[in-house]
């Protein structure tokens, strides 16, 4: 599944814990390209920064969907797609 938008937070430097296993990630939402008032909120994987600015156009690859059932939030970690995929 691809998520594709408009970038409108990025918060870099954050770290998490997956499997044991510690990782580095973006967070990032995004508003998407065909509902803008609709938004996703992903954490891109591995990266220090995804190298796009807010307001700019992004397309992330998700990897796994999680749901945090206490705050009924939906996330999305995924991995960067180059631009024009």
């Amino acid at each position: 599944m691809i998520r594709a938008g408009i970038l409108v937070v990025k918060e870099t430097g954050q770290k998490t814990t997956i499997q044991g296993e510690e990782h580095r990630y973006v967070r990032c939402v995004l508003a998407d390209d065909t509902n803008p008032e609709r938004r996703f909120e992903c954490r891109v994987l591995d990266v220090d920064d995804v190298g796009v600015n807010i307001g700019e156009p992004i397309q992330l690859q998700v990897q796994k969907v999680v749901t945090d059932r206490r705050s009924g939030v939906v996330r999305f970690d995924c991995t960067l797609l180059p631009p024009g995929d």
